[in-house]
């Protein structure tokens, strides 16, 4: 039977056992590692030497997915793929469809995007906001204005925001397909920029503008 079996990486937040498991799984005849154990407690700010520990002990050219990150962010993906992580398995999408919210957060043009923002959203973080807000009633704009998914090319704010608000499911398909897509395109903007030897600047960007947005809203 064909297939490929991934090693396991874990250790939990124990920088030496992680490194000893490591060492251990690299000499097994697998294809790629699962790095696993996290999304138990630990902090954003932990995570980096976490994951920095193995990375010299694992071969480049083996793909290294991680797991257990349910509300993976684009800060957790920015700061995962910093750390050599090429797949990630989340159910991030999935919640965030199901509270309602959609995607909004820039992936390119960031200053232009941020002068057309709208900091009187409500359930705007900046990344996403939440549709079954009151202020979305009569919103015929699409979810963001660029994006060309099926429901921005043919569906306003304000209908999605009736569908949520009478339980109708057809909200949760349309919400789905605009993050599914706002998402991978996400993805793919990190690629190109891996591939321009520009993805530190790239996750510059992001993080400046959100620090940004989070002093704007402290004030």
């Amino acid at each position: 039977m064909g297939g490929a079996v991934f090693g396991a990486i874990v250790g939990g937040a124990d920088v030496e056992e992680r490194q000893r498991c490591a060492q251990e799984v690299v000499g097994w005849n697998v294809s790629g590692f699962w790095i696993g154990g996290f999304g138990l407690g630990e902090s954003m700010d932990e995570r980096p030497a976490l994951l920095n520990a193995i990375a010299d002990i694992l071969p480049p050219e083996r793909p290294r997915q991680i797991c257990g990150l349910e509300q993976l962010n684009f800060q957790e993906v920015l700061q995962g793929v910093a750390a050599g992580i090429d797949l990630f398995d989340s159910t991030y999408i999935y919640h965030l469809t199901l509270g309602g919210f959609a995607l909004t957060f820039p992936l390119e043009n960031i200053q232009r995007h941020e002068s057309d923002s709208q900091p009187s959203d409500v359930g705007s973080d900046h990344t996403k906001i939440n549709l079954r807000a009151t202020v979305y009633r009569k919103d015929t704009a699409p979810i963001v204005d660029d994006c060309s998914c099926y429901t921005c090319q043919n569906h306003t704010r304000s209908y999605i925001n009736h569908l949520l608000n009478v339980h109708e499911m057809l909200a949760q398909i349309l919400l789905e397909i605009h993050n599914t897509h706002h998402y991978l395109s996400f993805f793919h903007s990190i690629r190109t920029a891996i591939k321009e030897d520009k993805f530190e600047q790239f996750r510059q960007r992001f993080i400046d503008s959100r620090r940004k947005h989070l002093n704007l809203t402290a004030v």
